[in-house]
């Protein structure tokens, strides 16, 4: 099986691209990103559900250079944006497997046959998928039980945070800022995020 590994460097400007290319270090595989907050997702989202991972299918793009997956996320419940119950939600990540091959993107964010899960989402203004916002950020994954938790894998992502003269500072990896969270106060906590003006 051939594996082609892709590192994603997302950055807030070119002044973030010239700072941390000298400043990170010691990352073999991470993705750059700004950090978001719960707040910043839920408002940027067009879609949040709470829901079950279905199925996921891989497959090349029509040039055959990418590898793109769709992962179907069936809803239980849609926070924002309208998706009835029941209702499938194909998200599209670029990387997966086929034919053979692997490509993998760091800081993607990771589905499991049926998983539960929370994420925020943006449509595709001209196609039928959506996408994670904020890659691994966007996705907070239940544990279910008695009382069911809410948690994020940040794992495979770095991020910068502007200093105080406005230069991109690299942060690096850090746990989930959230931490875990009972689910339904996390459903409340990103009601009240839209909510507030």
């Amino acid at each position: 099986m051939t594996r082609l590994t892709g590192l994603s460097l997302f950055f807030v400007s070119a002044l973030a691209f010239a700072s941390l290319s000298s400043t990170l270090t010691g990352r073999a595989e991470a993705t750059i990103v700004k950090p978001l907050s719960v707040t910043d997702m839920a408002k940027r989202a067009d879609l949040v559900v709470h829901g079950t991972v279905l199925r996921q299918t891989s497959s090349w793009n029509p040039e055959h250079t990418r590898i793109y997956t769709v992962t179907e996320i069936q809803v239980t419940e849609a926070l924002k944006g309208v998706a009835a119950p029941g209702s499938i939600v194909p998200v599209r990540q670029l990387g997966g497997v086929a034919d053979g091959v692997v490509q993998s993107i760091a800081g993607n964010a990771r589905f499991a046959p049926a998983e539960e899960l929370v994420i925020f989402l943006d449509k595709d203004e001209t196609l039928p998928w959506h996408y994670v916002i904020g890659m691994a950020q966007g996705k907070f994954s239940v544990t279910p039980g008695a009382s069911p938790s809410v948690a994020q894998d940040l794992s495979d992502l770095a991020f910068i945070r502007p200093d105080a003269a406005g230069a991109a500072q690299a942060v690096g990896p850090v746990a989930s800022p959230a931490g875990p969270a009972p689910l339904e106060a996390f459903k409340a906590r990103v009601r009240a995020a839209l909510a507030a003006p």
